[in-house]
């Protein structure tokens, strides 16, 4: 407590209590406009909660992708699940471990939706702003958006030459070099080119093989064309390419594997595996935007996208240093969107938008576990080479018809209506997995099924402008997620009677209120909720006693969220930018028969990853440096989460820990921000916290610690 005390102070001396203010410094809060409605509003216009990290708070706080964003938003976080990356909003979301369940947040960048789990975690590099919008957003985004959407925009080409390069120096050897280039190629033609490379040792050190390990080593590329077709016609080409490839663990055991009472268990920061975790992520896509402006009132939007995702793993099953089991993962998505719509009646009584939507996408996955040269001392009888895997493809196809339209009803009343009515058809082609009766998995020499969905999801609200800054607004949503199949190791019974399960619906409530002081000096924001999920999907491992686990994936129950977030940003002087965001959610499942084996219900549980109350809190001030002719920055940023459970029995060994995160940095910018310097540090006071729990097939227990305190210096010059 002293140390934090001394740092407060010492950064507060640090600041000048009267300083003119340079040219470049804010006086004020900027106007943010989103499109989180799919045309461009004001964001106090916008009847739904909503987040917005724009591009200097993403420089400020140095988050380098979209799990980073959630430190800075309530209600808000990108949770790990054993290697993989879920995207979680009041509470609710998560996903399957496999191909046959996606997530229940959607993550779009520039309008088209980036995919499943792998790809989740999106790189900020030549990023705009990020919009995450709270509650069910199936009206405009679609299926599998029934706990909300993030929209990243990126920077686009502008007019005049500029770009920049940036590198940086940290400790466990963090090297990173970042740039960009904007270059105008003819009048109305320009592209953008960015591209970074960021690696670091890892904090978790492999006492057997002396490897680092949760080390990162990120390469990150996007470029972007723009061309003004004619006076009123634009057309936008993009592409990125990220590929992610590190030693990612998925935790350091707490209990003896298989009773065989290994030398090491490992302690915090370190395991003893006989093989070195791998992971291998690689995410692209390129899409194609036609703009055609065909009123003062009126805009055609044209969006056809194409992106793809590998995902490869590799894992000690056994999580010591004998060499028993391990296991190798392999899923591969490709997909295709066109989105055709209309935004109209800009300033009108009557305004909104209207479209059609197809998605076409392939996943195919092949998973293996393969027994080691030692797995003979094990007692059931397995013999080295020995092998389970499971391989399948499943083809989605859907298509969408959708419309939101707001009317202006009287002087200050905005009625909001709008429907989405999607058709969607599933196909799961061969099947297959092989197993041994010992471990109960299920041999299956070739299995193929279809289904199909319908769904009608509406929404209505009203907007009250109480004054000419302040709207209240509360709105009615419905949102589903489409069903499956529970692809994985899954036991005879499974197959039998549980492989397949339907779709999920929800129905949303929320109210609320926005609006910003006459100065502009002061932006609030408040909204309550209360959200109903039938058929809700759960993915978990079932302990059936006698070593034998279950992985099942169902509509096992009724599950309910409610709460609160609370936001406000403020500029009370020239150069001082202030926010701060507080969330409640209580996420439960009001019914869960038999949910933890037969007999055991887990009614009024709480959801998995669902922390009840998230906070976040951040303070940047800049005054003139009149000795290089520029200005210094003081940043600081905090984040609060409290403890929730990483699984629906909510047992102590599920327990994952509240945590204080305190970030802060400090800038030396030249004149017109031509070059900075910065001194940088993340988890100040080196917090320790359990992120994340396992529970896998042999019932092993391992836990995945969050990163401890990191630090660095960072240089940037402009072109």
């Amino acid at each position: 407590m002293l140390g934090k005390r001394a740092l407060l102070c010492v950064s507060a001396a640090l600041v000048p209590q009267a300083a003119l203010a340079a040219d470049d410094i804010q006086s004020g809060l900027d106007e943010i406009v989103v499109t989180a409605q799919k045309r461009e509003q004001n964001l106090n216009d916008v009847p739904i909660s909503i987040s917005v990290v724009g591009s200097a708070a993403i420089e400020a706080a140095r988050a380098q992708d979209l799990r980073d964003i959630s430190r800075l938003v309530s209600n808000f976080s990108v949770q790990r699940q054993g290697g993989l990356d879920t995207v979680f909003i009041r509470g609710i979301g998560g996903g399957g471990r496999n191909i046959g369940m996606s997530g229940r947040a959607g993550v779009y960048v520039d309008g088209v939706y980036a995919g499943q789990f792998a790809s989740i975690n999106q790189d900020t590099l030549s990023v705009d702003r990020i919009e995450v919008l709270r509650g069910p957003q199936g009206q405009l985004f679609g299926r599998n958006t029934v706990s909300g959407a993030v929209n990243i925009v990126t920077q686009k080409p502008g007019d005049a030459f500029s770009g920049h390069v940036e590198a940086g120096y940290g400790n466990m050897d963090l090297f990173e070099i970042s740039g960009a280039l904007n270059l105008p190629l003819a009048d109305g033609v320009a592209v953008r080119i960015a591209g970074a490379h960021r690696e670091r040792d890892g904090f978790v050190r492999n006492d057997v093989t002396g490897t680092d390990i949760d080390n990162v080593n990120r390469d990150s590329l996007r470029g972007q064309l723009h061309a003004r077709l004619g006076d009123r016609l634009t057309f936008d080409l993009a592409a990125d390419y990220s590929r992610d490839k590190a030693n990612k663990l998925l935790g350091e055991p707490l209990n003896d594997v298989f009773g065989l009472n290994p030398p090491s268990l490992g302690t915090d920061y370190d395991v003893s595996f006989n093989d070195d975790p791998f992971q291998d992520i690689r995410v692209g896509g390129v899409s194609g935007t036609f703009t055609h402006e065909l009123s003062d009132s009126a805009e055609l939007v044209s969006i056809s996208g194409y992106r793809e995702t590998r995902w490869k793993r590799r894992n000690d099953l056994d999580y010591i240093p004998l060499d028993l089991f391990v296991f190798d993962f392999s899923d591969r998505f490709s997909q295709f969107s066109q989105e055709v719509r209309v935004s109209f009646g800009k300033g009108g009584p009557l305004s909104g938008v209207a479209g059609v939507y197809y998605f076409d996408e392939t996943a195919k996955t092949h998973r293996g576990v393969t027994a080691g040269s030692q797995v003979e001392i094990l007692p059931y009888g397995f013999v080295p080479g020995d092998q389970a895997w499971v391989k399948a493809e499943i083809h989605s196809q859907s298509i969408a018809g959708f419309a939101s339209v707001d009317w202006a009803a009287a002087e200050r009343l905005t009625v909001n209506l709008g429907a989405r009515y999607t058709h969607e058809r599933r196909k799961l082609v061969d099947y297959s997995s092989l197993g041994q009766a010992v471990i109960n998995v299920a041999t299956i020499p070739g299995y193929s099924d279809k289904r199909s969905s319908d769904s009608l999801d509406p929404t209505i609200g009203i907007t009250y402008a109480v004054s000419d800054q302040a709207n209240l607004y509360a709105k009615y949503a419905r949102g589903f997620k489409t069903g499956g199949w529970n692809i994985d190791f899954i036991s005879p019974q499974v197959f039998t009677d549980a492989l397949r399960f339907g779709d999920e619906t929800v129905n949303a409530f929320e109210a609320g209120v926005k609006g910003e002081s006459a100065d502009k000096r002061v932006r609030y924001a408040l909204a309550g909720f209360y959200a109903i999920y039938d058929d809700y999907q759960i993915d978990q491992f079932v302990d059936l006693g006698g070593g034998q686990v279950s992985i099942q994936l169902r509509n096992a129950a009724k599950v309910s969220s409610w709460g609160a977030e609370a936001s406000v940003e403020a500029a009370p002087v020239t150069g001082l930018l202030l926010n701060a965001g507080l969330g409640y959610a209580n996420a439960s499942f009001d019914r869960f028969r038999n949910g933890g084996g037969p007999g055991i219900d887990l009614d009024g549980n709480r959801a998995p990853y669902a922390p009840r109350l998230t906070a976040t809190a951040g303070a940047r001030y800049e005054v003139p440096a009149d000795f290089v002719g520029g200005t210094l920055g003081f940043g600081l940023n905090w984040n609060y989460r409290s403890k929730s459970y990483r699984g629906p029995e909510n047992t102590a060994d599920q327990l994952i820990d509240a945590r204080h995160l305190v970030d802060a940095r400090i800038e030396l910018a030249g004149q017109d921000r031509r070059w900075s310097v910065a001194l940088w540090g993340r988890n100040l006071f080196n917090d320790r916290y359990v992120d994340n729990r396992i529970f896998d097939f042999f019932a092993t227990q391992a836990v995945e610690y969050g990163e401890p305190r990191t630090y660095g210096v960072s240089a940037r010059i402009g072109l």
